[in-house]
């Protein structure tokens, strides 16, 4: 049976940003809890990316987020994060009192107990091979959204959530964080024959469906 809308906070942050979240039905006892949320996992672009692009098979363009100025102004080193400080899935952890989500692709045994960051620098709304198909691959990020939703479910077979009894498919204190995505669908098109028309119907079908198999890996 998938969660009711009644148990779904639903909030348009950006263009084809969505921050979701599954709570418990008791509401009443989440608005008394000093922490409504012990756990984050966040998809995205580099708005929210806090280091999946730190990786040999990104775009050789990106290389730059691994040296100065980026993280000066607050880690005082580059943390592969786009921005000279922190993001606003930083603040969200922080505003939690949780730690700092760690990469999907560094993730260690021990520093995904609060949650994971899925977001990748770069990632598009639409399936990659949409853009081989159309001769617009060259050296953009291969990663699209819905990359980062079989990185999500290979994580939870890591974590062995298996049927319906695993106790690490308890997602009542569980934020799901949509960060941006989608401008680069429009940026890698820029100056070809793909209509913004095509971008803008085939992101928002692309990050529905995201949205669906979420449903579904948390439910089932």
């Amino acid at each position: 049976m998938a969660p009711s809308m009644s148990t779904i906070t639903l909030i348009t942050i950006y263009t084809f940003s969505l921050l979701f979240s599954i709570t418990s039905s008791a509401t009443s006892t989440a608005e008394q809890s000093s922490r409504p949320f012990k756990k984050i996992y966040a998809f995205g672009d580099s708005f929210t990316d806090t280091g999946n692009t730190h990786n040999a098979e990104g775009p050789s363009g990106f290389g730059h987020v691994s040296n100065s100025p980026y993280g000066t102004t607050f880690f005082n080193h580059s943390t592969n994060r786009y921005s000279d400080g922190r993001l606003v899935i930083d603040f969200v952890t922080e505003s939690l009192s949780l730690p700092y989500l760690p990469p999907y692709r560094h993730i260690k045994r021990s520093n995904d107990t609060f949650g994971v960051n899925f977001a990748v620098a770069g990632s598009t709304a639409i399936n990659h091979l949409f853009f081989v198909r159309n001769n617009l691959s060259l050296d953009i990020t291969p990663q699209s959204i819905q990359t980062q939703i079989l990185w999500f479910n290979k994580y939870l077979d890591s974590q062995g959530c298996q049927g319906v009894d695993s106790k690490c498919k308890d997602f009542d204190e569980t934020l799901f964080w949509f960060g941006e995505i989608g401008v680069n669908d429009y940026a890698y098109t820029l100056g070809s024959t793909v209509s913004n028309d095509t971008i803008r119907k085939l992101s928002m079908s692309s990050v529905s469906g995201a949205l669906q198999v979420i449903y579904y890996l948390i439910d089932v």
